[in-house]
């Protein structure tokens, strides 16, 4: 599947298989001591899936706008916006598509979290993509990066990324190693009525986008001051041992 297809046909069971509901209010605490350190007062949330950070950012104050290529995904964003009583903005568009949709300098924060930007297959393509994070943000505006640390997972081979288990469901996902750079990434749903099992797989390409990469690329479009960390709550990054990669870098004033 593409990204947008693979998306699409997820959105209905995104939230169980992500704990939507059981996560609000440690991201809450998360994304308020963010909103501390940084000091921002508007973000974009770049792939926002199901919307659950937008919806957070704006419940501590942040002017949000939550984009994602998925209808499927902004749909039931829209619905736990509502729920929420949360003011959003919504936006279906591409990474490459920002710089035309939104003005230059139109956010403190750009946030690309959930291990999204993988989705980014080439280098031409993440180039445009780190160049509209950067013409949408303003000078002196942060960017925070959330993936996975794809380093230790080609070092290991480690194909199994998580199995989650919410009421009928159990969710395997896992990787498919096709060569240095790419893996596939499947999702595998058992679903439980009595004593019948169904199943379904769902896969589409991901890029192991690498710090080292992601730091030159990000340098040679006017960011500076680079931050590296393992996770959203500010550990310390250990290239062998952190499940994730969380990079945070400020567009040149």
């Amino acid at each position: 599947m593409n990204e947008v297809e693979f998306y699409d046909e997820l959105a209905t069971d995104y939230d169980q298989m992500t704990r939507f509901q059981e996560r609000l209010a440690a991201e809450e605490r998360t994304l308020a001591q963010w909103k501390r350190r940084y000091g921002f007062t508007s973000a974009l949330d770049a792939a926002c899936g199901t919307g659950l950070h937008a919806i957070l950012l704006s419940r501590i104050g942040v002017r949000t706008v939550g984009a994602d290529i998925s209808a499927g995904m902004l749909e039931q964003a829209r619905r736990h916006a509502k729920q929420a009583q949360a003011s959003v903005e919504w936006a279906q568009i591409a990474f490459s598509e920002l710089s035309s949709r939104f003005p230059t300098s139109s956010f403190d924060a750009v946030f690309c979290l959930g291990n999204s930007l993988p989705h980014v297959l080439d280098d031409t393509e993440l180039r445009v993509t780190l160049e509209n994070f950067r013409s949408v943000l303003r000078p002196g505006g942060v960017l925070a990066v959330q993936l996975l640390n794809y380093a230790r997972i080609l070092e290991t081979c480690e194909r199994i990324v998580g199995i989650n288990e919410s009421g009928d469901a159990t969710f395997v996902r896992f990787y498919d190693f096709l060569d240095k750079e790419r893996v596939r990434f499947n999702i595998l749903t058992i679903r439980r009525d009595g004593k019948k099992l169904s199943h379904s797989l769902r896969s589409t390409t991901l890029c192991t986008h690498g710090l080292a990469k992601l730091s030159t690329s990000l340098g040679e479009l006017g960011f500076v001051s680079l931050e590296t960390y393992g996770d959203l709550r500010f550990a310390p990054f250990q290239q062998n041992n952190s499940a994730n990669l969380v990079i945070v870098a400020h567009a040149a004033e």
